[in-house]
């Protein structure tokens, strides 16, 4: 039931992606970019999955292609300079700041589906020398800690006879990292493990703590969502309707303004096809956190533009959306759109990231 690299799910759930995706796609093609987004370009194309993106030294863009297991470099003229190489691996969670490029080098590509608690999950760096350093294997923390050990998933108050018709939808969190976003800052870098479930953060000496253990997510169970189940293959009891499943968290993309820290929650299997996805923001002071989105499709990416509009990557949704009221409205048709940065006046999207041909997009913003 875990909710593991978005390669795999591209894998295993081919039809739930083709239903969500579509539809939304379809509809998108009859609509020009927002009156905020214009100059859209198509950077880059042939990338291998690529899931997370970010603006680098010199103007260039970094590209974390997943599939290929390549950390890469783009110009501004679309030159293609391969950092690392690494096949067999999933290169994710690519950010860059004062020189330094940070990125994870997690155990397996392709839509393969690493054992739990597989090594490495590890966090390295380039500097401006091009040094490449390993700084810690995320996955140490997760097999000392296990955040979210004791968290029950799935249905929680069903009778014994009931569960007995399905024990698969009750389980504990494993052991498990699969850091997928960072963020460098002055006090560290923040991660988002999408494997343990949890925010944590590393500081400059290498050493993990957590910022927050991310809450299961609650999907009521009704004959929508038990269909939606069965377009996946799993077989939800008619005595588990009206209870809630509690679904797995899977924070996927972070950015911090001032003391506030955003982040997106993907719940896990059936929750990404449902467009249960939210955006939370959570006081870095108390820890006191309040929801400021929801209805999302598949949130993955997400960024803050200098006026502090939200914009979110829905991967199974219509594109890039911005956040109003709430809600997501599609500012940038987009097909599989993974990733959203924001530097100024320019964006840049990855899209048709669950592919082994996608494209870095870039687009002028109001």
């Amino acid at each position: 039931m875990k909710f593991r690299a978005f390669a795999a799910v591209a894998a295993a759930s081919a039809m739930t992606v083709t239903l969500s995706v579509a539809p939304a796609q379809a509809h998108n093609n009859h609509h020009p970019p927002s009156p905020e987004i214009s100059n859209v370009k198509t950077l880059a194309t042939d990338l291998g999955g690529p899931l997370k993106v970010a603006f680098g030294p010199h103007g260039n863009t970094l590209v974390a292609e997943s599939m290929a297991g390549q950390l890469t470099s783009v110009s501004r003229s679309g030159k293609k300079t391969s950092l690392v190489s690494a096949p067999g691996m999933e290169i994710v969670g690519v950010s860059y700041a004062r020189g330094t490029t940070y990125y994870f080098e997690n155990a397996g590509s392709g839509g393969e589906e690493p054992p739990p608690g597989a090594t490495p999950a590890l966090l390295k760096t380039i500097d401006h020398r091009g040094k490449n350093r390993t700084v810690t294997d995320m996955a140490a923390f997760e097999k000392k800690h296990d955040p979210d050990g004791k968290t029950v998933y799935g249905v929680r108050d069903v009778t014994k006879k009931c569960l007995s018709q399905a024990p698969y939808l009750r389980s504990k969190g494993e052991v498990y990292s699969h850091p997928y976003s960072s963020l460098p800052t002055r006090h560290g870098l923040y991660v988002g493990d999408a494997g343990a479930n949890a925010i944590l953060r590393v500081n400059h000496s290498g050493k993990v703590s957590l910022v927050k253990a991310v809450p299961a997510e609650p999907i009521a169970i009704t004959t929508g969502v038990q269909a939606a189940a069965a377009e996946m293959g799993m077989n939800v009891p008619d005595c588990m309707l009206g209870h809630n499943y509690w679904a797995e968290p899977v924070p996927t993309d972070i950015t911090i303004r001032g003391h506030w820290l955003y982040y997106t929650v993907l719940p896990g299997a059936p929750g990404e096809s449902l467009s249960k996805g939210k955006v939370y923001k959570m006081d870095l002071r108390t820890k006191q956190t309040h929801v400021v989105a929801s209805g999302l499709n598949a949130p993955t990416g997400l960024a803050l533009d200098r006026r502090g509009n939200l914009y979110v990557a829905e991967l199974l949704g219509g594109g890039i959306s911005r956040i109003v009221k709430g809600k997501a409205v599609t500012v940038m048709p987009a097909l599989l759109a993974s990733d959203v940065a924001i530097r100024g006046h320019r964006l840049i999207a990855s899209t048709e990231a669950l592919t082994p041909s996608g494209k870095l997009v870039t687009a002028r913003i109001r």
